[in-house]
């Protein structure tokens, strides 16, 4: 692909589609020459998704306001600024710190059928510990918010469960510009095969493709170049695959797997050589030139003015010295590019923080506000369960040898949105609608949209209410059963009396 330019992405660019790919595989297996057929398949999406990457790291080649020449290219000395703004990361590093930056909460129900499923009450303390230790081990915030990034910036993102050297189970995020999903359903999510391909270089510099193929069965190597790829034998227990899945997965970060800003990339563009020509125009031409009209004057004069502030005129037909000034209207230009902000913001469903309708909104109108960020992280959220599900599903399988029973389906996730909560108002909402004869349960779950469980809410309020002393004793009090209202023994608090001394 071009680097002078990103537009919008094309057919050829879209994600393929792997259906022969799928049915040779069945037949046939996995050969070097079907690998590099899948890979040279990937390269249009591949190219794609790396331009858009490079362009989020803002790399010198790589972002088109960076390659624009001079309209007079002839011109030498012609003003040429190049002023990029990162609207695109700004899209990005949104959606990402308001969808991720309160990490995800995974947790295994424990409720009366989860328990019946698992094994009972033992079985379910031991698999919540397995699996908050697998979450803490792979250290998951930083997974899932180098997934969210990857997505959102490319339109999908690779994850790999595998084992390490120390026979623990691992999960890392896979560049997806380097990792090629096969799926008969067509969901990335849910996938049959996978590759994860990347050049590998030695230290005589000579460059050779490295591939990996997934699948249900035993991991498969190939190496060398593309179209000439050769398998390389793997020890038995290296390419052993424990999870008896694919596990190379993709969560896309959407169903057309598109960027958050791709829809809006010639906006930024045009936002970038409209500003860019601005500081050319501010730049070429001063605010006022001086002027030295039917005057004798040579280059020692003109200094000597701009050093004293005083100029000694010698002409015989009444010249002048004055200031030409500039009168430009940068109305239309101004206009232009507010215009143009709006709509990046406006149709990347992304919030302008610097917007003062913005910035005074609280309650039910930013919210309202964040409608469109809102149905972006939505759209991700579905894609997450769905991928979450499958990776627990592989787990359950590796964990069974070890005699651990996990249920993918009660594996729960919270998500958190980094959102400024305004308790008050929810708290006084919810006040006046108990006030107003409605339960309490439907109460906080419209007064509290961010509780996912009200029902678990209820029994905690409960609980608390069973976890107070009772007050039908006064302090001090032994009641019937020998023991003080505090619930100690009354000779006890009697001995601790007697045993206090005396400074």
């Amino acid at each position: 692909m071009n680097s002078k330019s990103i537009p919008v992405r094309k057919e050829s660019e879209l994600y393929p589609d792997f259906g022969a790919e799928i049915r040779a595989l069945d037949e046939q297996g996995a050969t070097p020459e079907l690998v590099s057929r899948i890979i040279e398949r990937h390269k249009d999406c591949r190219e794609r998704m790396t331009a858009l990457y490079r362009r989020y790291e803002v790399l010198d080649g790589h972002v088109p306001i960076f390659n624009r020449q001079p309209r007079f290219a002839e011109d030498e000395t012609a003003i040429n600024n190049r002023i990029s703004n990162d609207f695109f990361g700004e899209i990005c590093d949104f959606k990402i710190g308001y969808f991720a930056g309160k990490p995800i909460a995974y947790s295994y129900n424990r409720s009366k059928d989860s328990t019946e499923d698992t094994g009972g009450e033992e079985a379910v303390e031991e698999i919540a510990k397995a699996l908050s230790d697998f979450v803490a081990l792979n250290n998951f915030p930083d997974v899932d918010m180098e997934l969210t990034k990857f997505a959102t910036v490319c339109g999908y993102a690779g994850r790999l469960l595998y084992y390490d050297t120390d026979g623990q189970e691992r999960v890392r995020c896979v560049k997806p510009f380097q990792a090629a999903i096969l799926s008969r359903t067509g969901d990335m999510t849910q996938p049959d095969y996978a590759v994860w391909y990347y050049p590998v270089t030695d230290l005589n510099g000579s460059t050779k493709l490295h591939a990996e193929f997934y699948s249900a069965g035993p991991l498969q190597v190939f190496e060398g170049q593309l179209g000439a790829l050769e398998e390389t034998e793997l020890p038995a227990k290296q390419a052993a695959n424990l999870f008896e899945r694919c596990p190379l997965q993709g969560v896309p970060n959407n169903l057309e797997m598109l960027g958050d800003a791709e829809k809006v990339l010639p906006l930024i563009d045009d936002y970038d050589r409209s500003l860019s020509d601005q500081s050319n125009d501010v730049e070429s031409f001063a605010s006022a030139y001086m002027v030295w009209d039917n005057v004798q004057a040579g280059d020692k004069d003109i200094e000597r003015a701009q050093n004293s502030g005083t100029i000694i005129t010698r002409s015989k037909d009444g010249g002048k010295v004055y200031f030409l000034t500039k009168d430009g209207d940068n109305t239309l230009a101004k206009e232009h590019l507010d215009r143009v902000e709006d709509n990046i913001y406006r149709f990347s469903k992304t919030p302008n923080l610097n917007d003062e309708a913005f910035g005074t909104a609280s309650g039910i109108a930013l919210k309202f506000r964040l409608t469109g960020l809102e149905t972006k992280c939505g759209m991700f959220q579905a894609k997450m369960q769905s991928a979450a599900t499958y990776l627990f599903r592989c787990l359950s399988t590796a964990w069974a040898k070890r005699h651990l029973t996990l249920d993918p389906l009660e594996v729960d996730l919270k998500f958190s949105r980094n959102f400024p909560l305004d308790l008050l108002s929810e708290a006084q909402a919810a006040q006046q609608m108990i006030a107003a004869g409605l339960p309490k349960r439907v109460a906080y779950s419209l007064a509290f949209p961010e509780i996912d469980d009200v029902d678990e809410v209820m029994q905690e309020i409960d609980a608390e209410k069973d976890d107070i002393p009772p007050l039908d004793a006064e302090d001090g009090q032994v009641t019937e059963d020998g023991t003080t209202d505090d619930g100690r023994a009354a000779e006890a608090a009697n001995a601790g009396a007697s045993d206090r001394r005396t400074p």
